[in-house]
């Protein structure tokens, strides 16, 4: 039996929170598990399914998975509870090596799926043929995640003209950005690549009203449209993304390391 036993909770990104154990209700285990979930994370927590019970590492208990909706997909979390199912114990299991069991046992997440539709693509912020096999959604800002998205996305359109095509959805995260973001609707297109640069490249301090009037003035000013970021921003909240910067590939949520590897295995199509 193990020694160390670290009574915590995994939120969806994997924090940990401390909790203590909690007594099982006599109706069945998955009501006793709801009540659980709904005390640690709030009655909002939508629960998916809950798993049959296994045996667990601890002797005399059994692990229970539950699948909640997160802004990622669909997130497993493991519950402990005691073999007649009078307690439930949320929380995080430690070897007394150190090694976190839980994490070893609980499984991955699965990728949030949206179509295409629903995320209101449009034409003119597109880069590449409509017609690729491989269709990328990336939901960006001006901060340097969103530059490392895009870059990443765009050298493997690049290299793969004939079967990439990028969209680009409007998700500034801070005020300053917003700004930005908004002169950037200037731009459509084959222009939108060059645009996107500018602001990447620039200094840190770069985005004064002045800054920004004369980066709109070298675009098409009858195509700006601050709406189009209000929209988009909203749109994120009904699709309940992630606060941070996203992509999609043909429709799933890229939730590892933007690497070609990863996104070849969503799309299904070989890419150089």
């Amino acid at each position: 039996m193990f020694r160390l036993l670290l009574i915590s909770i995994i939120f969806c990104a994997l924090n940990v929170y401390p909790v203590f154990a909690e007594e099982a209700q006599t109706a069945p285990a998955n009501t006793g598990i709801a009540k659980v979930v709904e005390k640690i994370m709030g009655k909002e927590t939508k629960i998916i399914r809950v798993d049959a019970s296994e045996k667990s590492p601890v002797e005399g208990w059994k692990q229970i998975r539950v699948w909640i909706e997160s802004a990622y997909g669909q997130t497993p979390i493991l519950f402990y509870s005691t073999e007649d199912g009078n307690f439930i114990f949320a929380g995080s299991i430690f070897s007394a090596s150190g090694e976190n069991l839980t994490k070893k046992d609980v499984g991955e997440t699965k990728p949030k799926s949206v179509e295409n539709a629903k995320m209101e693509l449009n034409e003119d912020y597109r880069i590449g043929n409509k017609d690729s096999l491989v269709k990328a959604v990336l939901w960006i800002g001006a901060d340097p995640y969103s530059r490392e998205l895009f870059e990443t996305f765009y050298d493997l359109y690049n290299k793969n003209k004939d079967k990439v095509v990028l969209y680009i959805k409007f998700y500034p995260r801070s005020g300053p950005d917003m700004e930005k973001i908004k002169a950037l609707t200037c731009f459509k297109n084959d222009a939108l690549v060059h645009a996107i640069r500018v602001i990447y490249d620039a200094n840190p301090a770069w985005g004064t009203q002045e800054h920004l009037d004369a980066f709109k003035n070298t675009g098409d000013q009858k195509a700006c449209n601050d709406e189009l970021v209000v929209k988009d921003l909203k749109l994120a909240t009904a699709l309940k993304l992630p606060v941070q910067p996203v992509a999609f590939v043909n429709g799933t949520m890229l939730i590892d390391k933007a690497t070609k590897e990863n996104i070849m295995k969503l799309s299904g199509i070989e890419l150089k």
